[in-house]
């Protein structure tokens, strides 16, 4: 068969799950297509490739982009097959009793998509297949059937990387994204872990990932074949303990790869020999969240479960030893002001952070933190009304909107108060109650391609290279801060 696989638009992390299922399908013998919908040819691109399948995968506030398109492909052609995957349908099944796909899928969907692949190539019965959900058999207030969680990472396929870098920037960004393994046992109350570990509760490890050996066969074979200066693991967690794993990784991923990298940890798992072990490897910047500032709103509201001793100790760590920080923190959170914000400001100048980002707070579905805000009557619960990034206004009810504007121009400039903590008295007293937003926005785009090229992801870029990422990081922030703008795909169904 021909799939097709639609993605609103391709920035610089690489999108491992549609890579996935492609390598998955070409396994198969099934022939792989893409279409970006920024690109502007959903139309064309169906009507030339004719695809069997239609594939999405969707977080929450870029789902409506994937409904849109997903409309415009049945009015192409009724008779191809959509399918739906990604977070936003697992903790909302109920979409498929609303809008025209043909199947969802919830929680993975490594072993569930072969045999979708398999029932629609044969014209057989898919309504039996667990992961997948169809008008047959959803029922409201019923799980879905779900599988077992995959424990064995070594025999999926090399990610199909060809599909996106043959056709968009990405294959000229030397930069590669790469999970190593998959899950986290943490329960913090923004992040939809703590709800997809109950939706596989007694199905399995919450945590598990691929052997050395599969790692480094795979970023061998990867850097044999692109351009490759540097690696992100995207793990949520990447380290949760000093053990066997990291002392082989630390020797054969310095040996076999050679290649700087970064990875995300939490600050409780960084210990001094865990840090030395990934400095050995060729680690050359760390990401570790902040959150929150405030304690109580840390641990108590967030569920974080870090001292500030824990917090200060892993960064002064990575001070000591040379390794540029990355973290991240929420501003916004329900029950919060700007005083708490400030706050989270001055914990990250304290921890001495490299680059930040700090974002606004975004109700997703299926999280405690969601819940709560709509429990105090914060959120209304509409999450189709969310932007699909979380940089751009607070969709909240509890701030006013001089509230929110301080909000938004405090996240944009304490990005610039980590390149330069000099400013942080002009910044809290006068600049965030100025209506600059624009203005602000530029000068922490400014700092924020300084730092993460200097100090984060360090890498060498042609000339014209650099003219071009200018450009195209430069359209990406400008949409992820503004305000959402008319669908495309919409666009096109009229």
């Amino acid at each position: 068969m021909k799939i097709l696989f639609v993605i609103k638009d391709v920035e610089y992390i690489d999108p491992m799950g549609i890579m996935l299922l492609s390598a998955l399908a070409k396994r198969m013998g099934h022939t792989t297509g893409l279409c970006v919908l920024a690109d502007g040819d959903l139309k064309k691109t169906v009507k030339s490739f004719a695809p069997d399948v239609a594939a999405f995968s969707a977080k929450t506030g870029e789902h409506k982009y994937y409904i849109a398109a997903n409309d415009a492909v049945k009015a192409i052609s009724p008779r191809i097959f959509t399918v739906m995957g990604g977070p936003h349908t697992t903790f909302f099944p109920e979409l498929i009793t609303r809008h025209p796909f043909d199947a969802l899928c919830v929680g993975e969907g490594d072993d569930a998509w072969p045999e979708l692949l398999d029932a629609i190539e044969k014209n057989g019965p898919i309504d039996k297949i667990p992961n997948v959900v169809t008008r047959a058999n959803f029922k409201t207030g019923v799980a879905p059937v779900i599988r077992p969680r995959r424990t064995a990472l070594d025999d999926l396929p090399f990610l199909d990387r060809e599909l996106f870098y043959s056709r968009t920037r990405l294959g000229r960004f030397p930069m590669r994204s790469f999970m190593a393994g998959r899950g986290c046992p943490y329960r913090c109350t923004y992040c939809f872990n703590r709800e997809y570990n109950l939706l596989y509760k007694g199905k399995g490890p919450l945590a598990v990932r691929m052997s050395v050996g599969r790692v480094v066969e795979e970023l061998k074979e990867l850097k044999g074949r692109y351009p490759t200066q540097f690696i992100k693991f995207y793990d949520d967690i990447f380290v949760l303990k000093d053990d066997e794993w990291l002392d082989e990784f630390s020797v054969r991923y310095k040996k076999e790869v050679g290649l700087p990298f970064h990875c995300l940890m939490r600050a409780n798992c960084l210990t001094e020999p865990v840090l030395l072990k990934l400095k050995k490897a060729g680690l050359a910047s760390l990401s570790m969240s902040i959150e929150s500032g405030n304690d109580a709103i840390r641990n108590s509201v967030l569920k974080r479960n870090m001292t500030r001793e824990q917090m200060t100790g892993a960064f002064s760590l990575c001070s000591r030893h040379g390794i540029p920080t990355f973290s991240n923190t929420i501003f916004a959170i329900p029950g919060t002001s700007l005083k708490e914000d400030l706050e989270s400001l001055d914990f990250n100048l304290e921890c001495r952070v490299t680059f930040g980002e700090f974002p606004l707070f975004f109700p997703y579905p299926g999280t405690e933190l969601a819940r709560y805000a709509v429990e105090r009557g914060d959120f209304d619960g509409d999450f189709d009304s969310l932007h699909m990034s979380y940089q751009s206004t607070s969709p909240l009810s509890c701030f006013t909107p001089r509230e929110k504007l301080l909000q938004r121009n405090l996240s944009l400039l304490s990005t610039v108060c980590l390149w330069k903590p000099s400013l942080r008295n002009l910044v809290v007293k006068r600049l965030i109650h100025l209506p600059l937003t624009r203005a602000y926005f530029l000068f922490y785009y400014l700092v924020k391609a300084y730092l993460v090229k200097k100090k984060i992801y360090p890498m060498r870029f042609s000339a014209l290279d650099t003219l071009k990422g200018i450009y195209d990081s430069f359209v990406l922030e400008r949409f992820k801060h503004s305000e959402e703008i008319l669908n495309a795909c919409k666009e096109e169904n009229r």
